[in-house]
């Protein structure tokens, strides 16, 4: 995901009211993203179920470039969305296949770099698409293996400053290092619960210092962090549903005085770190408030430190919209319909 500051969320559709978990929704707009201010008013919204433009059957990861411009995937029909910052559709790209510009299989992550290219994760074709911002083709790498430059289920992308590009191999139990055009640099890691090692390896981030955070889920349930050469220099977390620990965490990103935020995907909710690790708070409960979630997976930050949270709902997939919240005191705020 990128490292700008606003947090994306994705979660369910509906269109029409209906008793879930004991709690009675009220169907306002899903299958919809959702754009607010800073003071938590609606700006924007757009999208409903369907294959139209601008429409989604399964959103799932979202990115913002420099400009404000919204790419969004969608699982179901395997392609890349972009829209202006208050919804008028621009472009789309991406089929089903193996082909350039296709993709097999779940989208798992997309990522803008500094320049605006987009990244995006093929988790089916164990391989790094990449185009420019209007979805233009301009290179790919990776096959399926253990080799240098091989996948066995890529998952997290993200970018350093120089604008490589590092990619949280799964079935490896490494994270692998590329520049821009995809030829290999370095890896780290192999299968432990030691320092630099790993069980379950989900998402990557890299904060302004250059220091990478990568969260290591399931038996592991902790958040590492490194320089970017790779060289260990902490952790924290452990499995279970105190402060500072986490149930099958996933996404990371961090806010403009470089705190940490944890998607901790099995607990339902949000947890906020300092740079260190030290617990500061947290936020989120099991439910389909605006200030709850059903399945949390994904985090972005956007320059002014709006928060945007991918809740995929899998758990509950007639449900599913896009939104995007504000955190004022480590409380979600979302306007009514």
């Amino acid at each position: 995901m990128l490292l700008t500051n606003n947090f994306l969320l994705l979660t369910p559709v509906l269109g029409q009211e209906k008793v879930l978990t004991g709690h009675n929704l009220n169907l306002c707009n899903f299958h919809r993203i959702k754009k607010f201010d800073t003071t938590g008013k609606l700006i924007a919204s757009w999208g409903e179920k369907g294959t139209a433009n601008g429409q989604f059957l399964h959103p799932h990861e979202i990115a913002v470039d420099s400009t404000g411009n919204v790419y969004v995937t969608d699982e179901e029909r395997q392609d890349v969305q972009k829209f202006g910052s208050n919804g008028t559709f621009i472009t789309k790209w991406g089929t089903p296949g193996n082909g350039k510009g296709e993709f097999s299989g779940k989208i798992e992550d997309i990522g803008i770099d500094h320049s605006d290219n987009v990244y995006v994760v093929d988790y089916g074709n164990n391989r790094i698409a990449k185009f420019d911002n209007n979805g233009k083709f301009i290179t790919m790498w990776g096959s399926k293996g253990s080799g240098e430059g091989q996948f066995d289920r890529p998952w997290g992308v993200a970018f350093d400053a120089s604008g490589n590009v590092y990619v949280t191999d799964q079935r490896n139990d490494r994270i692998q290092k590329f520049n821009s055009n995809g030829t290999f640099i370095s890896e780290w890691g192999t299968k432990g619960d030691g320092p630099g090692e790993f069980i379950h390896l989900h998402a990557i981030a890299i904060d302004s210092y250059g220091n990478i955070y990568v969260s290591d889920a399931r038996e592991h349930s902790i958040i590492q962090k490194f320089d970017n050469n790779g060289k260990f220099i902490t952790k924290w977390g452990s499995r279970g549903h105190q402060d500072g620990q986490f149930t099958e965490q996933h996404g990371i990103a961090f806010d403009s005085a470089g705190n940490v935020y944890v998607v901790d995907t099995g607990n339902f909710r949000i947890q906020k770190f300092s740079p260190d690790g030290h617990f500061l708070g947290k936020w989120g409960s099991e439910g389909t408030h605006a200030d709850q979630f059903l399945m949390p997976q994904d985090i972005a930050i956007d320059s002014n430190d709006n928060i945007y949270i991918s809740d995929v709902g899998d758990a509950h997939p007639e449900i599913s919209y896009i939104g995007k919240f504000l955190m004022e005191n480590r409380n979600l705020t979302q306007s009514t319909c």
